[in-house]
């Protein structure tokens, strides 16, 4: 579906953030990035989303360039994207609105999927009413709602309590398993990672570049108790040596 090829970014010739970096993704697959602060993770994103143009290297999906290309992924950054003087339901409906839905069809929509997202009954609370996981489940919703095949998200966890977290975690791959969504996913989070991933990528310190590609083969469903495994300890150990060998 989505394949990088030979993508780096600088902005002076000083200031390295990317190195030349070949990644793919496959359709249904939940692949997430993973690497120090500082090492290109979110520029990586960004290039991919379009809007953030590499220094060279392009970004093919489905076959298509789409180098330097807005609107064609869905994207959750960082930052907590819900605007505070709409109700969560208009809040949810804006890339619907965006795309030229017609409010009441974008209302029925996003109505549909509230049970879902865990949360109908709160179609009209305003942000400040909701919990930290109950804004990200919006946040999640929003961005669920452009309707693209592919999503970018950027440590939508990171902000959030450890039992909210795995909480959180344990409902977003139910959904994607559910919907056979296409994920790519930002994380500082090995036990994250691995719990969710089907591939993580592993990016070296800052000028970053993909350092090693490790499969994930637990099957699916994943249960909580995964997470306490000699099989899981294993392997976040393998991440562990790696990342800690490339910062020596």
């Amino acid at each position: 579906m989505l394949t990088l090829s030979q993508i780096s970014k600088s902005y002076s010739k000083d200031q390295n953030v990317l190195m030349p970096t070949d990644l793919n993704v496959k359709k249904g697959e939940f692949v997430s990035i993973i690497g120090p602060s500082g090492c290109g993770k979110s520029t990586l994103l960004d290039i991919i989303a379009g809007i953030n143009k590499p220094t060279k290297g392009s970004v093919k999906y489905n076959g298509e360039d789409i180098t330097n290309k807005t609107g064609l992924v869905g994207y959750m950054p960082q930052s907590d994207v819900l605007f505070p003087w709409r109700t969560v339901l208009d809040n949810v409906i804006l890339p619907l609105e965006i795309q030229g839905t017609g409010r009441d069809e974008a209302l029925t929509q996003a109505r549909g999927l509230f049970p879902k997202f865990g949360l109908a009954g709160f179609e009209k609370h305003y942000p400040f009413m909701l919990s930290g996981g109950m804004r990200q489940r919006a946040n999640f919703l929003r961005a669920y709602l452009n309707n693209k095949e592919l999503l970018l998200l950027d440590e939508p966890f990171g902000k959030l309590d450890a039992m909210t977290r795995l909480e959180l975690q344990k409902w977003f791959i139910q959904i994607c398993e559910e919907t056979d969504q296409t994920v790519i996913f930002i994380t500082h989070d090995m036990d994250e990672a691995i719990f969710l991933s089907d591939r993580i990528f592993i990016l070296s310190p800052r000028p970053g570049c993909l350092i090693e590609e490790v499969n994930v083969e637990f099957t699916r469903p994943r249960k909580e108790n995964l997470i306490t495994s000699s099989e899981f300890a294993l392997l976040k150990r393998r991440l562990l040596d790696v990342l800690h060998l490339k910062q020596s």
